[in-house]
């Protein structure tokens, strides 16, 4: 028997050719014949009716689609009616899924502009891998070159069920590009995150450019996997002929820290903070960054290569404190300095976090992780640990801890910094009215990540019960947020009335279990 094989781009077309197929199938090739359902005779006012049951209001919606294609239903109309449905969050899936089908498939000049800017605006934000491919067969199919920018901000999400070589949004930049390296591309997107914005709301533009920016290079590094790809992209670069000026400056930004001190930030998050250190628009913030960043580059300077690697922006802080504190830290080698947090953490008592279904042992000794902590990691555990254990932290935290248990509406959270003084200090940041998702949930405000160049962490509680014992550690969601924030966090999980265990996780998935503190 002969077995056929294709390329990997032969693969992808085949798909892209698939995924038409069946939105054909879904859209075309019913031939818009309506199911069986109870009609008013009006199929557009049947579909905004949420008492009819779902396959009813789908067949509606395929017949008021047939109407406008044979010009006996208002085109604009009807697609308002869709649209409306689209956006909704109350529309159940597969009615939006079918809605949003039947959109993206009008060929009229009208339709097909708008259903460009629809797509547009949902790309960025959608989490419907449903939803996706049928935008990404979309943009293929009409050849919205243009919306490659859109593309990739949606590529930049993870999907942990799909490789990124099999992403929808990839297979479309290939068809797109005609199969130019992805990389190549995500790249020209970085450098001009504009290009295609046509909104004449100024500030609106800048906004979604700086967001386009930040993605692209959150993709990129994702991309590029540790294999110095970004820095000889970056090294490529004419920065006299760019047409985004401040692209330049995150030029500027990411060759200062990466010839400072040898690395990139990995994420769009962590991108955004780097600006805010070296460019803090309050000018008195501004001059404390500066300071703050020297010093840091000062001990950075004296360091051996062991302790360079792996360093990040989250160790900076760690970095300076503890040469100004604990010199004899600086002085350690690996081995050395993990034995001091040893030492720290024998004799505490631990709450392990209870292993929800399906998910594998939670890990939370140092003894789990030390072959996965770099100097600098050590570092900074061990400077966080210092951090929580002033009396009048504690007291605060405690405080904090009683506000949260009696907020049924949102987990509260902060950071832990140094300001003016040499003693840590939380500041918690009360969660907005649109971030107050789920007493199970912290959202941390755009106020607290501005507030939070010089932080040593972010902190939230687990206290929604005097006695959250089974969830004391971060949360899957909570490993994610630090991934993308390459931030150090700390969760505080409430044990009893006078008790709360300490863990803290960093972006790489580490968790490291301090152990309780008593009010």
């Amino acid at each position: 028997m002969t077995k056929c094989t294709l390329s990997v781009r032969s693969r992808r077309f085949f798909r892209l050719f698939l995924l038409g197929a069946v939105g054909v199938t879904l859209v075309g090739c019913s031939g818009f014949q309506s199911e069986k359902y109870q009609s008013t005779g009006n199929p557009l006012l049947d579909l905004r009716n949420p008492e009819l049951f779902e396959r009813d209001r789908i067949a509606a919606a395929r017949e008021s689609w047939e109407e406008v294609e044979m010009g006996v239903r208002v085109r604009e109309r009807t697609r308002q009616a869709f649209k409306n449905l689209a956006w909704s969050r109350s529309t159940s899936f597969e009615l939006r899924l079918t809605v949003l089908e039947l959109l993206m498939s009008d060929t009229s000049e009208e339709g097909s502009a708008d259903s460009k800017r629809m797509a547009r605006l949902l790309l960025p934000t959608e989490k419907s891998p449903e939803v996706i491919r049928v935008l990404c067969n979309a943009c293929v199919t009409n050849g919205w070159d243009d919306l490659v920018p859109a593309l990739v901000r949606s590529y930049s999400r993870e999907s942990p069920n799909v490789p990124d070589g099999d992403r929808d949004e990839r297979i479309a930049i290939d068809a797109l590009r005609n199969g130019e390296a992805v990389e190549a591309v995500v790249f020209e997107i970085f450098l001009d995150p504009g290009a295609g914005l046509d909104d004449g709301q100024e500030l609106a533009v800048l906004r979604v450019a700086k967001r386009t920016r930040d993605d692209a290079w959150g993709l990129l590094s994702r991309l590029d996997g540790g294999r110095g790809m970004r820095e000889r992209l970056l090294a490529s670069v004419d920065v006299g002929s760019l047409r985004d000026a401040q692209t330049g400056m995150v030029l500027g930004d990411l060759g200062r820290v990466w010839e400072g001190f040898g690395f990139l930030p990995s994420t769009a998050l962590e991108l955004e903070w780097l600006e805010g250190i070296l460019r803090n628009p309050v000018k008195a913030k501004d001059e404390k960054n500066q300071q703050w960043w020297a010093d840091a580059k000062g001990v950075f300077d004296g360091l051996s290569s062991e302790q360079r690697e792996g360093l990040s922006l989250r160790h900076l802080e760690a970095l300076r404190w503890a040469s100004a504190h604990r010199p004899a830290w600086i002085e350690m080698d690996l081995r050395s300095l993990r034995g001091v947090l040893a030492d720290r953490l024998a004799g505490r008592e631990h709450q392990k976090r209870k292993s929800e279904k399906g998910e594998s042992r939670r890990l939370e000794s140092l003894r789990d992780w030390s072959s996965q902590m770099t100097w600098a990691d050590v570092l900074g555990i061990l400077v966080i640990d210092e951090a929580i254990s002033g009396a009048e932290l504690i007291e605060q935290v405690f405080i904090q801890r009683e506000l949260d248990r009696k907020d049924t509406k949102t987990e509260y959270g902060g950071i832990i910094d140094v300001d003016g003084g040499d003693e840590y200090r939380v500041v918690f940041f009360r969660p907005r009215a649109r971030d107050r998702v789920s007493d199970e949930r912290f959202v941390a405000s755009d106020d607290m990540m501005r507030f939070s160049d010089r932080a040593i962490a972010h902190y939230h509680f687990h206290a929604n019960k005097r006695n959250n014992a089974k969830y004391a550690g971060p949360s899957g969601g909570d490993l994610i947020n630090a991934s993308l924030s390459g931030r150090a966090c700390v969760v505080f999980t409430s044990l009893g009335k006078r008790e709360l265990n300490v863990d803290v996780y960093l972006p790489s998935g580490v968790v490291i279990d301090l152990g309780r503190i008593v009010r």
